[in-house]
Formats: C-alpha cells, sequence, structure tokens
C-alpha cells in the first residue's frame, strides 16, 4: 500500500484515451475521477473499463447485520500488457465464511468510444467461493454511458473445484457525478447456489443479496468511499432469512 500510494504522487507521461476530456489543456489519464466514474471503487460491481491508469489500490471494511459481524475486501490491480491486468486481492463476507484469497486476468475487450459499449471478460480462481469450497471464477462486466449516468452490469459463474459445487451472481450499479470529486450511485449484488443435491457443504449459503447507495470522494488520486443498503440471505440447512443493514466504507488509490 505504501509503495503504490508512492507511486500513485510521481509524475508520469500521459497516455492517449479517446474516452477522457482535457483538463487545463493537459491529459491527465490516470484520473482517479475517471476509474470512480468507471465504477472501479464500488463494493460489489466489476467495472468493465480501465484504461487511464496503470494499476490501483483498494481497501474497504464494513459490518453486514444479516451475517452478524465485520466483512472486508482488498485488491490490487496491475496493468500487464495493452488491455490485460491482473487483479489480486483478499475478501471475507462475514461470520459463516472464511478469508479467501483470490486472482484473476481480465481484458478490456470493447470500449464505448470505439464499439458502443464497455465490455471486459476476467476469469480466475478464488480459495473460497460463494459455495464455501475452491472454485474457478468467470466474469463478463458491460458498462455503457447513458446521458449523466454510467451503468454497469456483471453475470458471474462460480464452478467449484470439490463436490461439483456452482455457482452464479448478477451485479448492477449505476453512478452520477455530482461535480468533479463526489460520485453517488447504486450498486447491488445477488449470488445464487446452482448445485442441488443433498450433498451440501456445512454451512452453504443457498442465496444471498446486497444492495445500497454509495458514495465517493476523489481527493488527488485518492478515493474515500462508503456505502449503506440492505442484506438478505438464506442458509441451504433452512431456516429464516436473515435481513438487516450493510455499511462500508474504504480507500483506494489509482497510478
Amino acid at each position: 500500500m505504501v509503495t503504490a500510494g508512492s507511486v500513485a504522487g510521481l509524475p508520469r507521461t500521459a497516455q492517449a484515451d479517446d474516452s477522457e476530456d482535457d483538463l487545463d489543456g493537459e491529459h491527465v489519464p490516470s484520473s482517479a475521477g475517471s476509474s470512480v466514474a468507471a465504477g472501479a471503487f464500488l463494493p460489489s460491481a466489476l467495472s468493465p473499463r480501465n484504461e487511464g491508469r496503470r494499476g490501483l489500490v483498494t481497501v474497504m471494511a464494513g459490518w453486514d447485520n444479516a451475517r452478524g459481524g465485520g466483512i472486508y475486501d482488498t485488491a490490487a490491480e496491475a496493468q500487464l500488457v495493452g488491455p490485460l491486468s491482473l487483479l489480486a486481492g483478499a475478501i471475507y463476507d462475514g461470520p459463516g465464511t472464511t478469508a479467501s484469497p483470490h486472482f484473476e486476468l481480465r481484458l478490456d475487450a470493447l470500449k464505448q468510444a470505439r464499439h458502443g459499449i464497455d465490455l471486459a471478460i476476467a476469469g480466475g480462481y478464488t480459495d473460497t467461493g460463494f459455495n464455501t469450497v475452491p472454485a474457478a471464477v468467470l466474469k463478463l462486466a458491460l458498462g455503457r454511458t447513458v446521458g449523466p449516468a454510467y451503468l454497469l452490469a456483471n453475470v458471474v459463474y462460480n464452478h467449484g473445484l470439490q463436490d461439483n459445487e456452482r455457482s452464479g451472481e448478477l451485479r448492477l450499479a449505476a453512478l452520477h457525478a455530482l461535480t468533479h470529486d463526489v460520485y453517488v450511485g447504486v450498486d447491488s449484488r445477488f449470488q445464487i447456489d446452482l448445485e442441488r443435491d443433498d450433498d451440501e457443504p456445512s454451512g452453504e449459503t443457498d442465496w444471498e443479496w446486497r444492495s445500497g447507495l454509495v458514495a465517493s470522494y476523489v481527493w488527488n488520486r485518492i478515493v474515500f468511499s462508503a456505502g449503506g443498503g440492505i442484506s438478505a440471505l438464506r442458509l441451504r440447512s433452512g431456516g429464516p432469512t436473515e435481513t438487516g443493514p450493510v455499511v462500508t466504507a474504504g480507500f483506494g488509490t489509482v497510478f
């Protein structure tokens, strides 16, 4: 984190990017604002666009009342070559789950400026997926600017590497810039178990949903974010549907 922050503070040569505007006559491709506007600092949704930066670091923590405890998510992304990037991090979804390292390669396949829509494809591995077992992960991220807002949609498939476990996710988000420094929006995630037999891992979740408002403030290359909403889940073992508020706060940087 200290190294990333130090690199973020160093000046570097601007790169061409036909999706961003000039600022005071000088192009600033690594603007944290453009990354926030494209959804790079959302709690759930994966941004389908990462041009204008060579990497980012994010840290998020919060409380999920449906889970009955704290949650956190940390990630670091670095551009490898051209549209190909590597992302690695760790996520903890609260009591009933375990801290899970993960990594993925992502390819920026389409850009709105040229193709009418932003599209990214990502594939990787998570040590503990939604079904509580190691899993291979495939993600499709779509995005497009519509009027003053940027709309995002993710479809995620997790294939467990044990017991033929499978799960799916749908993530939806929208962001709007109030000023050059302040962004607000909504962010939602729905996860569901796709494998239906009697041999289930202990404590496996049947489905889980989180949705709420998000806000971000940009200061230089540093981003401060916060969110609040509702969380709900149901376990495969039965019992009542757990619901309650969820709140998050975090920060990050681009370089």
